[in-house]
């Protein structure tokens, strides 16, 4: 991370990766969701796997994935990824967004707003040490644009710097389609932008008013040994079996986290139901 990417990272909780995608790679992966659509939890093999081999190759973009190295506490060349990946979330003008009035924020850092719960029960949250300046995350969302989206146009919003703070909400700035409060800030970005975002971050899908159907993807990681989704969402290295240039990288990335962490995590859930 360069020192811009790092200080919007801590101060903000995002920041922007301009052409992180190539035209190619933009016009390839915008077709193909446009003929399959919105999809929660998508890629998963129960659902018929991986829609292409450009969502494949998503899963480890070396631009990105060093990046991620840091955000996860590791050195930006560490070989072995000190993350991976949790769900493929794909969005369009389709269920996430029918009438394109916007969603309602959601996130925040439950370290802070939680602090009694157990850590298996938190993996939204963000942290840095200030002795090492090393950072260490949990979800952590990497946003693929294949539109251009300007201010006020729609797409990802956020209320920057909310991954600090021990406070909800207000309830009245939740719901984008009954106004959107001042403080929200709309994140532009050109077709092939990333937008690199903590989960602690307080963000929202924002009222849809540019001229072109809205499709982003958002690939969402976790450190190693921990995971956000429930095990019946879990990607195997066996997914890719069928694809190309699937390298051991790519396998560690979709290994679920050990069934002791998986165990642990639902006996917490039980008696904290």
């Amino acid at each position: 991370m360069n020192k811009e990417q790092r200080f919007a990272f801590d101060t903000w909780g995002f920041f922007t990766v301009e052409d992180a995608l190539t035209s190619d790679q933009v016009a390839e992966l915008k077709a193909t969701t446009a003929e399959r659509g919105s999809e929660l939890y998508s890629q998963r093999q129960e659902n018929g796997g991986f829609w292409s081999q450009a969502f494949v190759d998503l899963l480890d973009v070396p631009a990105i994935s060093a990046l991620l190295n840091e955000i996860y506490g590791c050195a930006p060349s560490s070989e072995s990824p000190p993350f991976r990946i949790d769900h493929i979330n794909v969005h369009t003008h389709g269920v996430f967004n029918k009438d394109l009035a916007g969603g309602k924020i959601h996130g925040g850092n439950r370290r802070l707003l939680e602090p009694d719960r157990p850590q298996e029960l938190q993996t939204i949250y963000f942290d840095r040490d200030p002795a090492t300046d090393a950072f260490d995350n949990g979800l952590v969302a990497v946003a693929y644009e294949l539109e251009d989206t300007v201010c006020n146009g729609g797409g990802f919003g956020c209320l920057a710097g909310s991954h600090k703070s021990p406070y909800n909400v207000p309830t009245a700035w939740v719901d984008m389609s009954k106004g959107v409060h001042p403080m929200v800030t709309p994140v532009p970005a050109r077709a092939g932008t990333a937008i690199i975002f903590t989960e602690a971050l307080a963000h929202v899908t924002l009222p849809w008013t540019a001229p072109s159907p809205r499709a982003t993807l958002f690939y969402k990681y976790t450190k190693q040994g921990v995971a956000w989704s429930q095990a019946n969402y879990f990607f195997q290295p066996s997914d890719t079996n069928d694809w190309q240039g699937v390298d051991d990288r790519k396998r560690a990335i979709l290994t679920p986290p050990p069934q002791a962490y998986v165990d642990r995590k639902a006996e917490l859930a039980k008696k904290e139901a």
